[in-house]
C-alpha cells in the first residue's frame, strides 16, 4: 500500500492516507454495531395467570369463590430447561389487595412489579432463579387473613394444602419444605409468620414485611368510633363502605377471620371490645380468641415449628402509618430472643410501604436476595 501511495503526488498522498484511516474507522464502527446487534437482550421470565380450585373453600357463609386466581412468575430458564426444578416463594398480599399488587406487569401507584424486579436481579446475578406464586386471597370483606374461619372459609388449609399441592403438581418445583419460602406484606406478613411457624413441614423460609396484628397494642385502633358499625342497625355488610369507613371495614374483616360467629347476623362476628356503661371495654372471651390468632401470644405453642425453620426474618418501618406495627414487631422479636429462636428483625427508616419498590427498594435489596441465599436450591 505504501508503494502505491508513494507514486502519487504529495497532495493526493495526504488525501489517500486520510481516506484510508477514515475507511478503517468506518469499518470498525460497522463491525461494532453488527456485534452489538447480535448481543441478546436480558432474558425475561414468564408471568402466568392460573386458577386453583380450593376444596377448602367450597363452603363459606359469605359465599366466597373457591376458584382463585393465582399469578405465577416462572424464571427465564424455565422454558428452555425442561429437566430443571426450582425453589418456590409464596407471596401473600395485604388487606384490600390481590395478587395484582405484586404481579402486575406495570407499576401502579405505590406498587411495582415483582417479575420486573426478578428479571433485573437474575440478569445482574444478584439472585438465583426461583418460581414466585402470588394467590388472590381477597374475600368479600377485604381479606382472608390466611386463617380458617367458619364464616369466610378455610384459607389456612387452602394456602398450605390446596395451593401447594396444585403448584407442585403443575409446575417443576422442588417439592420440599426447605425449598419453599413464604413472605407477605401487612396482612400477608402476618400470614407468612403464622403459617410458617404452624407448618414448617410446608414452608421453612419465612419473611414478614411490615406484618400487621402480630399482637394487641394500645394503639391498635379498636376505638368506640371504629366499632360503632356493629351497634344494632348501624350498618350491614352491604352498606359498610370500605372507602368511607376503612377502619371499621378492616375490623370487620379481621373479626370474620379471628372471631367468626355464624349465630350473630348480620356481620357474623364477635368483637374483642364492647360498650358497657358507655365505655369501651374488653370482651374477655372474644379478646382471648383474637389473641389465639396472634403470633405474639401463640409462639411458645409452636416453638418446635419455629426451631425447624431454615430462616425467619421480619421488618417494620419506624414510621408505619398503622402505629401498632412497629411496637408489636419489636415485642415479637424480643419474645423470640427470650425463647432462643434464631431470627432477624430490622426496624428501618420508612413507613408502611414507601421503601418497598424500585431498584433500591427493600424487595430488590433485602427480601429477594435473602430468599435466594436461604432457600435450598437443590
Amino acid at each position: 500500500m505504501e508503494r502505491a501511495i508513494d507514486l502519487l503526488p504529495k497532495g493526493m498522498i495526504a488525501k489517500a492516507r486520510g481516506f484510508r484511516w477514515k475507511s478503517i474507522a468506518v469499518m470498525v464502527f460497522i463491525l461494532a454495531m453488527a456485534r452489538a446487534s447480535v448481543v441478546p437482550a436480558a432474558a425475561t421470565g414468564q408471568l402466568v395467570l392460573d386458577t386453583v380450585h380450593g376444596r377448602s373453600l367450597e363452603k363459606s357463609l359469605t359465599e366466597e369463590s373457591p376458584d382463585r386466581t393465582v399469578a405465577i412468575y416462572l424464571p427465564p430458564s424455565y422454558a428452555e430447561s425442561p429437566g430443571r426444578r426450582y425453589p418456590v416463594l409464596y407471596l401473600l398480599h395485604g388487606i384490600g389487595a390481590t395478587h395484582e399488587d405484586w404481579m402486575s406487569p406495570d407499576a401502579s401507584e405505590g406498587w411495582g412489579s415483582i417479575p420486573a424486579l426478578m428479571d433485573e436481579a437474575i440478569a445482574e446475578h444478584r439472585v438465583a432463579e426461583f418460581i414466585i406464586v402470588a394467590p388472590n386471597e381477597m374475600t368479600r370483606g377485604g381479606g382472608s387473613w390466611y386463617t380458617n374461619s367458619e364464616v369466610i372459609g378455610a384459607w389456612e388449609d387452602f394456602t398450605t394444602v390446596d395451593l401447594v399441592e396444585y403448584v407442585d403438581a403443575h409446575y417443576r418445583t422442588l417439592p420440599k419444605a426447605a425449598s419453599r419460602g413464604i413472605a407477605g406484606h401487612s396482612m400477608g406478613g402476618y400470614g407468612a409468620i403464622m403459617l410458617g411457624m404452624k407448618h414448617p413441614d410446608v414452608f421453612q423460609v419465612v419473611y414478614g414485611i411490615s406484618s400487621a396484628l402480630l399482637g394487641f397494642a394500645e394503639n391498635t385502633d379498636l376505638s368506640e368510633e371504629n366499632l360503632g358499625f356493629a351497634r344494632a342497625g348501624a350498618a350491614t355488610p352491604e352498606t359498610l363502605n370500605p372507602r368511607e369507613d376503612a377502619m371499621a371495614a378492616s375490623i370487620l374483616c379481621v373479626a370474620q377471620a379471628f372471631s367468626p360467629d355464624p349465630q350473630r347476623p348480620p356481620f357474623l362476628v364477635d368483637l374483642p371490645y364492647e360498650l358497657r356503661e358507655g365505655r369501651l371495654q374488653k370482651a374477655p372471651e372474644c379478646y382471648s380468641r383474637w389473641q389465639s390468632k396472634m403470633p405474639l401470644y401463640v409462639a411458645p405453642t409452636y416453638e418446635k415449628g419455629l426451631r425447624e425453620l431454615r430462616g425467619l426474618r421480619f421488618d417494620a418501618g419506624r414510621y408505619d402509618q398503622y402505629t401498632h406495627i412497629p411496637p408489636t414487631n419489636r415485642a415479637f422479636s424480643q419474645l423470640l430472643t427470650d425463647m432462643g429462636i434464631p431470627h432477624t428483625f430490622e426496624e428501618y427508616n420508612g413507613d408502611h410501604r414507601d421503601r418497598l419498590w424500585g431498584g433500591e427498594g427493600r424487595l430488590a435489596t433485602e427480601v429477594l436476595p435473602w430468599f435466594s441465599r436461604v432457600l435450598s436450591l437443590e
